[in-house]
């Protein structure tokens, strides 16, 4: 078990790093389940034999420190374990989102200058071949019998479960994490392979990923391996699935985005679900209804754990279970996590007093190295140890950070900052509403019009004229947008966010807004149109 003392740490230096800790925790119990995926489990000790195989595999094919691999594989073990496996031989790895379009997943595999893929070739071929088409250098590497490259489960099998020794270096880059926020290219953070200095591993748990590997959910499989724990993989959400498993595998940590919650939260197994062993329930990523929020207190217990989080940095702010208590903290996204700081600056870089709304900007330890291959955006995102985050937001005296949305978003209307939480909150409070977000579009006059699209709760019927109203009783004409897509679902961006650019598209295809009211003119305001505060 000398390894189980000693892989956390880079050789020849005193550093831990986030793959030696994972091993660690791997080795540290090796009987137990670690890895759950469908009905097929896999013990801690016979990942680490998988691991130690993939690793010799890979490396017997010429690949080693400082090489990138690239996956696509959805939330198999196989993408886990193939993960460390890369990582311990030195190999920066990119893992890729399933749901992005061909030519999407290409390109992002291009950036992160591949030298290996990886890939499931029951999902995935297709991909693979216009992968090997446009990368004719990265050798194709499948998860299973394939027309396309070698068999890697094939070449692993026979070699020995020896671990080879780590090659890794504490500042070697271990990730690439594309991001793309709701508008744009996806951007490459970087993560090497020393540690930040938390979050601190919270003790062995049962984790249930429903979200996508390759995004903030997979760090936490990571951490709850690491701690001794197990994880419970499911490619893709389902809430009666996730229910299911929750009493099934006795979960006690879960990520849901708040889309994700409200379907938990709809959906009928709910009353008959047993969910006594969660301990927490973590969402972020979008603004939450707090009447969903306090819902979701009453109903699966006080388990709920928000963050204010961003792939550049990691976890900013925290609103623990018992905050989640106080209603007049459920708008809030919680206060800073001890080692961070938060302040919110003017256009100018001034501080501004409590209260007022201006640039979040951040200094935390976790925060990113850089954007991969791209100096001239990092200098502008990280200055004098300060993340930029480009997200809008104040602080009240009580230290408690509340997030406005973008920057980008905000529009200017008739000379007034209209901000998504103006519009967003007022329709989030009706009791039909599942999720809202605001999104502007500039006309051939160049003024900027802001519209706001919604999902509603199964069998509500509500309509985007009661909407409007509703909007304008409870926000004032800055609330009520000129537009409201009543959808099925949000179109979502690769990251889980709302994805803009479809929502425009949308607006553009849709025809004339079935019972658009005008309100009555008042204080300048005429024929719908909205004033910004």
């Amino acid at each position: 078990m000398a390894r189980t003392r000693t892989a956390g740490r880079a050789a020849g230096t005193g550093t831990a790093t986030h793959t030696g800790l994972v091993l660690d925790g791997l080795a540290r119990d090796p009987a137990r389940v670690a890895l759950r995926y469908g009905e097929s489990s896999l013990t801690a000790q016979e990942c680490l034999d998988d691991v130690h195989r993939f690793a010799r595999a890979l490396a017997a094919t010429g690949l080693g420190r400082g090489d990138g691999v690239t996956v696509l594989a959805g939330n198999r073990p196989e993408a886990v374990l193939v993960r460390l496996a890369a990582n311990l031989i030195g190999c920066r790895v990119a893992m890729l989102p399933t749901d992005r379009s061909v030519a999407d997943q290409v390109a992002m595999a291009e950036e992160a200058r591949t030298a290996a893929f990886v890939f499931a070739p029951e999902r995935f071929t297709a991909t693979a071949r216009q992968l090997a088409g446009a990368l004719p250098a990265a050798l194709p590497l499948a998860l299973g019998p394939t027309p396309v490259g070698a068999d890697l489960t094939a070449l692993a099998a026979p070699l020995p479960p020896v671990p080879p020794a780590p090659r890794w270096r504490p500042d070697d880059v271990m990730a690439i994490r594309f991001t793309g926020g709701s508008t744009g290219r996806p951007k490459g953070v970087l993560r090497r392979f020393a540690r930040p200095p938390r979050p601190e591993l919270v003790a062995a748990s049962t984790f249930l990923l429903c979200t996508a590997l390759c995004h903030g959910g997979g760090t936490t499989a990571d951490l709850a391996l690491a701690a001794g724990g197990t994880v419970v993989l499911q490619d893709g959400f389902e809430a009666e699935a996730v229910l299911a498993a929750v009493e099934r595998y006795r979960v006690s940590r879960v990520y849901l985005p708040p889309h994700l919650l409200y379907r938990v939260l709809d959906h009928p197994a709910l009353s008959r679900t047993d969910t006594g062993s969660l301990r927490r329930v973590t969402y972020t990523g979008s603004p939450a209804a707090p009447e969903r929020l306090a819902e979701a207190t009453r109903r699966i217990g006080r388990v709920l754990h928000q963050t204010y989080s961003l792939t550049e940095c990691g976890p900013v702010t925290r609103l623990t279970p018992d905050e989640h208590l106080d209603p007049r903290l459920l708008t809030t996204a919680g206060r800073p996590l001890p080692d961070t700081e938060v302040r919110i600056v003017d256009e100018a870089g001034a501080p501004l007093p409590v209260g007022r709304t201006g640039e979040i900007r951040v200094r935390t330890p976790t925060v990113m190295s850089g954007y991969w291959r791209d100096p001239a955006l990092t200098a502008r995102v990280l200055r004098g140890g300060w993340l930029h985050t480009g997200d809008l937001g104040s602080l009240d005296a009580a230290g408690y950070l509340t997030v406005a949305g973008r920057r980008g978003p905000m529009a200017i209307v008739d000379a007034h900052n209209v901000f998504p939480r103006d519009v967003e909150r007022p329709l989030l409070a009706h009791p039909a509403v599942r999720e809202a977000v605001m999104f502007a579009t500039t006309g051939p006059d160049r003024l900027e019009r802001v519209h706001a699209a919604v999902t509603t709760r199964p069998g509500a019927g509500v309509t985007a004229r009661q909407l409007h109203r509703w909007a304008r009783e409870r926000g004032g004409p800055h609330g009520d947008p000129s537009t409201i897509l009543v959808l099925p679902e949000l179109p979502l961006s690769a990251t889980g966010k709302p994805d803009f650019d479809a929502l425009r598209t949308l607006l553009a295809q849709a025809g004339p807004e079935e019972g658009r009211e005008a309100p009555e003119a008042a204080d300048g305001v005429t024929g719908g149109r909205v004033t910004g505060g």
